[in-house]
């Protein structure tokens, strides 16, 4: 059995001294993208900003009634937005099939909450500048007092709040990764967690290799909470030609790098009609692009977005990925992988590593292909080392992170085997 849970109470003058420490890391964080003015400029814009939300706060803030919906599990979802999308529908119906109740909301703007005077007044004094986010935690562990809370956004000011005001009613801040945190976004600076749940060994290797952290963690190897046994699927058959895109982000797919690559694609399906091309969108996406090619060409399918990516694997015995994290469950799956990018984005999955440089012409594409089907076998195998490398637990990480959070909500430590200090 895990150690009881230890959780430490704040000292007075905690809350000052995290938001003196916020003010040093955001200083930071604009220095390491430009110069002394450029920093000092946006940093004044920022603070005033903040000092506003304070003094409006001040007016709007009121005691909280304790408990109003208490529950065992409170997620915040990073953005009301986010709580559509449903990514996390499997880890909301686990725990609750489990018997615990669970409120899922999300995180909202300082106007907002402003609007809607979601306040409580903080236990101890800070700076007004932060008196607006501290407020706003206050009210969120106020008003639910969950067991444990589940953040989800990245990079939030909240965060550092929420977890001095959880530890006043001795409950844990457990930050939940989306993704692998391989990328260089700065919004993956922010660490100040009690636990930050990881897909695996690459994550934390990323993490600690980062140049500015914001707090302290104790980084959790539990897996993907997205990965269930639905992912075990049979070995594709090499005789089959189905091959599967894992598209790319919005914002991604309007940069030139990513349109060449999605052209070289659609004119490598066109010269095959032997294949199936099926195409994964990212949640976000409209697929203008191969909704198009699809009315041209009888052989490419675009799947609506309630296709799961397990039951799209299901169907491919070759996947084309770009820059995309379902790069994961496609090698946990066992389906041998293509890096084709015409773009000049670094491979922040390590997929060169494992599956060969990455193809950038319609001749490398051919002929990496034909090297596959000559040996199937070999190309799983390349697959299977990728997932071991990025997730840990393989499709028993839906199963984990609910064993672990079940720990944590009964007041118990996670096993010391998955816990590793982020320091």
């Amino acid at each position: 059995m895990s150690d009881p849970l230890k959780i430490l109470r704040p000292v007075d003058g905690a809350w000052s001294a995290t938001a003196k420490k916020l003010d040093s890391y955001r200083w930071k964080q604009l220095r390491l993208r430009h110069g002394h003015f450029g920093s000092a400029m946006r940093f004044s814009r920022d603070a005033i900003l903040d000092f506003f939300y304070g003094l409006r706060t001040i007016h709007a803030i009121k005691q909280s009634a304790p408990g109003a919906e208490p529950c065992d599990f409170l997620l915040l979802q990073g953005a009301p937005k986010v709580i559509h999308l449903q990514r996390k529908k499997k880890l909301i119906d686990r725990l609750r099939d489990n018997g615990h109740h669970l409120i899922e909301t999300a995180q909202e703007d300082p106007a907002d909450v402003l609007k809607k005077k979601r306040l409580a007044r903080p236990p101890q004094k800070l700076p007004l500048r932060y008196l607006c986010y501290a407020a706003y935690a206050q009210w969120l562990v106020c008003h639910y007092t969950p067991k444990v809370l589940i953040n989800d956004r990245n990079g939030s000011l909240l965060s550092p709040f929420l977890r001095l005001s959880l530890h006043h009613q001795d409950s844990p801040l457990v930050h939940l990764a989306h993704a692998t945190t391989v990328e260089s976004s700065r919004l993956l600076g922010m660490t100040d967690y009690d636990y930050y749940f990881l897909f695996g060994q690459s994550s934390l290797n990323a993490l600690r290799q980062r140049p500015l952290r914001f707090g302290t963690t104790s980084a959790v190897l539990s897996g993907s909470h997205m990965i269930d046994d639905s992912f075990n699927l049979s070995k594709s058959a090499s005789e089959k030609r189905n091959l599967l895109i894992l598209g790319v982000g919005p914002d991604k797919e309007k940069e030139s790098g990513y349109e060449q690559t999605y052209m070289l694609l659609a004119q490598w399906s066109e010269n095959h009609p032997e294949f199936q091309v099926i195409f994964k969108p990212h949640p976000r996406s409209k697929s203008i692009f191969w909704k198009d090619m699809a009315k041209h060409c009888r052989t490419i399918e675009v799947l609506k977005n309630n296709c799961s990516l397990a039951k799209a694997l299901s169907h491919s015995s070759l996947v084309v990925n770009i820059m995309s994290n379902a790069v994961i469950e496609a090698a946990l799956a066992q389906r041998p992988i293509i890096y084709v990018n015409a773009g000049t984005d670094q491979d922040i999955f390590e997929q060169e590593k494992f599956f060969g440089t990455k193809v950038e012409t319609l001749q490398d594409l051919e002929q990496r292909i034909n090297n596959i089907y000559l040996d199937y076998s070999q190309a799983m195998i390349a697959a299977e080392k990728f997932a071991a490398h990025h997730l840990n637990y393989g499709s028993e990480g839906l199963k984990k992170t609910v064993e672990f959070l079940e720990s944590l909500k009964n007041r118990r430590d996670v096993p010391h085997e998955t816990l590793k200090e982020l320091l």
